[in-house]
């Protein structure tokens, strides 16, 4: 079985900065070894960029980093207990942890767009059910993801061979 500590970081990372699994206890260190692994964020929050794009569309670095740093807390302190528990089933269910932290951070987002728009309080049921929601809810937001970006990829192409066409139709006057 797997500590849920050490979960909360790269190991690798870790052993970089010359950091143990107790120096996570410390948030600023948690928050350096999560930059740490994601290189291509902070880079980005060190040139100024609101947002970078690694291929699945624009992403806030700062906000990445901070659902990141919300669910590596969370794992920490063990609070809820329900994300650690679908932490262990989506490893069991071969997901890796990157990924799995990503999963995890989904119900989150929701809970903060939630209490945003309806000004409302952490609604820990609503965040539980989607923790058990998992992983079916995240394979079924990459696979609309993964067609929306086909549709636009086509519908991009077939604009280009439309304007290319119109190109060679010209008559020179």
């Amino acid at each position: 079985m797997i500590d849920r500590q050490p979960f909360v970081a790269d190991a690798g990372v870790l052993a970089a900065l010359g950091a143990s699994v107790e120096d996570l206890a410390d948030p600023d260190v948690r928050s350096l070894v999560i930059r740490n692994e994601h290189p291509e964020f902070e880079q980005a929050l060190r040139e100024g960029r609101g947002e970078i794009d690694l291929g699945d569309g624009p992403i806030n670095p700062r906000l990445h980093l901070a659902m990141h740093e919300i669910v590596a807390t969370q794992l920490w302190d063990n609070s809820p207990p329900e994300v650690w528990e679908t932490a262990m089933r989506l490893l069991e269910a071969g997901y890796r942890r990157h990924e799995i932290l990503h999963m995890l951070g989904r119900p989150v987002s929701d809970q903060i767009w939630a209490a945003l728009r309806e000004e409302g309080p952490y609604d820990r049921d609503r965040h539980v059910a989607a923790l058990q929601a998992l992983p079916e809810s995240w394979e079924r937001e990459r696979t609309k993801r993964t067609a929306t970006k086909e549709h636009t990829a086509a519908r991009k192409q077939a604009r280009r061979k439309a304007q290319a066409a119109r190109r060679r139709n010209r008559r020179p006057s």
